[in-house]
């Protein structure tokens, strides 16, 4: 009789944090012919496309939002416009 007892391998609070971690990825919307809006809880920046590149661009509403990149992959640039974002957002206020 073969018997297998699971081997817990870390804590529940970091499966927990994993879980968590998973679920919040950033969202991409098709807004227009060539433009894509970023959303991770509320939009955070556009990307649009320029063949042969993406151009990135930080903030909303898209006629304040100011370009940060270009680059040559749709997911490289949705990558680099959340963790700019999450940059942003972790800054602490000057004063």
């Amino acid at each position: 009789m073969n018997v297998r007892t699971p081997i817990p391998t870390g804590s529940a609070h970091r499966e927990e944090q994993a879980d968590t971690q998973a679920v919040a990825t950033p969202t991409c919307e098709r807004v227009d012919f060539d433009r894509y809006v970023v959303s991770h809880d509320g939009p955070i920046g556009y990307i649009e496309a320029v063949p042969p590149v993406f151009v990135c661009y930080l903030g909303h509403p898209y006629a304040q939002a100011e370009e940060v990149a270009q680059v040559y992959e749709f997911d490289r640039a949705v990558r680099l416009l959340d963790e700019r974002a999450t940059r942003s957002r972790q800054r602490p206020l000057a004063g």
